[in-house]
């Protein structure tokens, strides 16, 4: 249980992030636009800030830590991969999403395309991602708090068992995260959410992303600072493992894949489909989604620009060895061999690996120094939360209601709308996060069912021949031959299925592109005359558009290179590699220059 300083830094963040709905509210209120994307005013490391803090969850440590136990260090090429997408983001696409002044990513769809085919692609769409997609997405993130609060609240105390008793009589059976203690807290967690997201609209949730940001790191560092502590230093840590698995310790935490059947590390065959084709089958793969929300908000695209850069900086470089480093310290106090260590953690950590991060937290933190942490996951919680209702909501208000409803309401009525969205896909994602089990199954199910959407969203800004039906069949495709899949090969490789489902997808939106007609030539000419898209765009783009295409490619092939490096470089450093670790963190600073230099005349080329 916790102490009481450790209560005091819980109520205190709690009343901090009611009071920041109560402040923002009148200004949320004045329009749709003040609501979902903040007039968009807001400066490149706010809004840079706000994606680190989303894509960092209350499932992510829990998903490393469980990716860990199974693939080693190396099994984070799950995500590490996506580094490479998220950098095409910031090369490609940052500046032209902020250029595009829609509401959401999905009313670009008939800025880019027209006709039936452009109509039906927005309204399924914006359901597609609004309901089903961001419902899985608030399903696991509700999933992973469930087990974090799990060792720390028993309502049974803090109620009295009477009380407890009758919540228990009348709940309903099928509303249920693990198990009716941490459902309570779930909720009561999530009810602040929806109060300051509705309230706020996006600004209120950008301005909490600040600060749960911060907490986020600094608790992850706290916590890995006491892990590692307590099994002796890293030095310790490292002895430790080789000790209690000998011979299987360096592709544990190697960072590269493993060719052959040994029991730990990250499969060669896995990492290629990771690097290959997981980072472009993305459902942001071009910064749609919440991603592209947070990039509406920007004062000037270079502001979006500097934003992407400093998010991909932050989530890879920043965020990654914490979480690793704990993940290994959870290897060594829960080892997977040791069923009377898994007992004496209270018997959950034998069947779920994810659960031995929080397990841990209780083992190793002081009093204050757990509340601290405890609270950075809330916040981890919370931070992702509040964006993915409100992004969710702004496809029904904006993308449904506004377009095929009422067309003609105005904003209060709007703003009301928005606020009533938030709500639903509040219950919405509540009633689907019951229904979950494992976090990372979720995760990779997740990623095969909206693999459809990656290519031809990329696609759609670099060449004029896609159209409406290109996205469609893809998206239609991957969501077909992911519920098969994964239906009819259970026992398979999920990465094995991904990589399936992303080739039907693909094939099957290539081939309708050159069946179906292509986007009429007045449409076109003004997409091309707002945006003035690169790539392959004939008559509309020519050579010069081929050319800013290719100068891109450079920069983002740089790019890549010098973010890994960087993060390697200081993982070999925390490994006690020095050497190693000095000359990747050369390369990395010698090829941020070359790009940051190339960037600067990047619109030069013609």
């Amino acid at each position: 249980m916790f102490s009481p300083i450790d209560w005091y830094l819980i109520l205190a963040y709690i009343i901090f992030a009611f009071s920041v709905g109560l402040l923002l509210s009148s200004k949320a209120g004045e329009s749709l636009s003040s609501y979902f994307v903040a007039d968009r005013k807001l400066p490149w490391w706010w809004l840079g800030t706000s994606m680190v803090a989303t894509t960092f969850a209350a499932d992510t440590p829990l998903v490393i830590t469980g990716m860990v136990a199974s693939d080693g260090v190396g099994g984070n090429w799950l995500w590490w991969s996506w580094a490479i997408g998220y950098l095409i983001i910031t090369v490609f696409f940052a500046a032209s999403w902020r250029k595009a002044e829609v509401l959401t990513d999905v009313e670009f769809v008939e800025l880019r395309y027209s006709g039936t085919g452009a109509v039906i692609l927005r309204a399924a769409k914006a359901f597609f991602l609004s309901i089903l997609f961001n419902s899985i997405i608030l399903g696991w993130v509700f999933k992973a708090m469930s087990k974090i609060t799990a060792p720390f609240l028993d309502w049974n105390v803090l109620l009295g068992a009477e009380v407890f008793g009758s919540i228990s009589d009348a709940w309903p059976s099928f509303l249920i995260l693990g198990d009716l203690n941490t459902t309570l807290t779930v909720l009561i967690l999530f009810s602040v959410v929806v109060f300051y997201s509705s309230m706020g609209g996006i600004q209120g949730v950008i301005l909490t992303d600040l600060f749960q940001f911060a907490l986020g790191i600094g608790g992850a560092i706290v916590f890995a600072v006491f892990a590692i502590q307590y099994v002796g230093g890293l030095a310790g840590l490292y002895s430790k493992l080789e000790t209690l698995y000998p011979g299987k310790s360096e592709s544990i935490i190697s960072f590269w894949p493993r060719i052959g059947e040994e029991e730990h590390g990250l499969p060669l065959q896995v990492f290629l489909i990771f690097i290959g084709v997981q980072w472009w089958i993305q459902y942001h793969s071009d910064g749609s989604g919440y991603l592209a929300q947070r990039l509406h908000t920007a004062k000037t695209p270079k502001d979006a620009e500097l934003g992407s850069l400093w998010f991909n900086i932050a989530n890879f470089i920043l965020r990654t060895w914490p979480w690793v480093l704990t993940g290994l310290v959870c290897l060594v106090v829960f080892p997977l061999h040791d069923a009377d260590m898994f007992q004496s953690a209270g018997g959950v950590v034998q069947s779920d690996r994810e659960i031995a991060y929080p397990v841990l937290m209780k083992i190793v933190l002081p009093a204050g120094c757990l509340g601290l942490v405890f609270v950075s996951l809330m916040a981890a919680f919370m931070s992702t939360a509040d964006t993915h209702i409100n992004w969710g909501a702004s496809y029904l208000v904006n993308d449904l209601y506004l377009r095929f409803l009422k067309p003609d309401a105005g904003n209060k009525e709007t703003v009301v709308a928005g606020r009533i969205a938030v709500v639903l896909m509040a219950g919405i994602a509540i009633l689907v996060a019951t229904q979950m089990n494992s976090i990372a199954s979720a995760w990779k199910f997740f990623l095969a069912m909206a693999s459809g959407l990656g290519l031809p969203q990329i696609l759609r800004w670099i060449w004029w021949r896609v159209n409406a039906w290109t996205e469609l069949s893809g998206m239609g495709t991957a969501l077909v031959l992911s519920l098969i899949l994964y239906k009819v090969y259970p026992n398979v490789n999920a990465d094995y299925l991904l990589f399936f489902t992303a080739l039907g997808s693909v094939i099957v939106s290539i081939l309708v592109t050159f069946l179906t007609a292509p986007v009429p030539d007045q449409v076109l000419d003004a997409f091309v005359a707002k945006l003035q898209p690169f790539g392959f765009w004939g008559k509309w783009g020519g050579i010069s558009a081929r050319k800013k295409f290719y100068s891109r490619v450079r920069i983002w092939l740089l790019a890549i290179f010098s973010l890994y490096a960087w993060l390697f470089g200081i993982g070999y450093i925390l490994q006690l590699k020095y050497t190693l670790g000095i000359v990747f963190l050369i390369f990395g600073v010698i090829s941020g220059f070359i790009v940051w230099k190339l960037w600067e005349k990047k619109d030069s080329v013609s």
